[in-house]
């Protein structure tokens, strides 16, 4: 799991990254929204991925994928927030292209599913120990 999740996060970044941005007006973003979105984007790839190399590891780092769940957490809200406010500035954004963004989506969806997962697997092992000690 953690392979596949690795290369398929390197497949869809690689191709975000060289798609270019659909032509929109141009938007202004506050400087400090945009700077908490790149903290928290970069937080949530470099904790993320660890969890990847935790399950390529055969390792379960609960720390590390509970920053991660964090960092997505508060990334979707700034981002949801950060949307909401240029939809109002620029209700013409409608137009632009999807794509880049429905492939982005099921990217961050796949990696916050997986994440969850080893937290959920965490916390039941936690709960075992608790309730069935050897």
């Amino acid at each position: 799991m953690g392979i596949g999740s690795l290369v398929w996060g390197g497949i869809v970044f690689y191709i975000l990254s060289t798609t270019p941005p659909p032509a929109v007006e141009k938007v202004t973003i506050d400087s400090s929204v945009e700077f908490a979105i790149n903290i928290l984007s970069i937080g949530w790839l470099i904790a993320s991925s660890l969890v990847k190399v935790g399950f390529i590891l055969k390792q379960r780092w609960t720390k590390i994928t509970i920053i991660s769940c964090i960092c997505f957490m508060f990334l979707i809200i700034n981002a949801s927030l950060m949307q909401a406010s240029i939809h109002q500035k620029t209700p013409s954004l409608e137009k632009a292209s999807a794509y880049p963004y429905g492939l982005m989506a099921s990217w961050f969806i796949s990696w916050f599913w997986i994440d969850t997962f080893s937290l959920l697997t965490s916390i039941t092992d936690w709960i075992k120990k608790k309730m069935f000690p050897v």
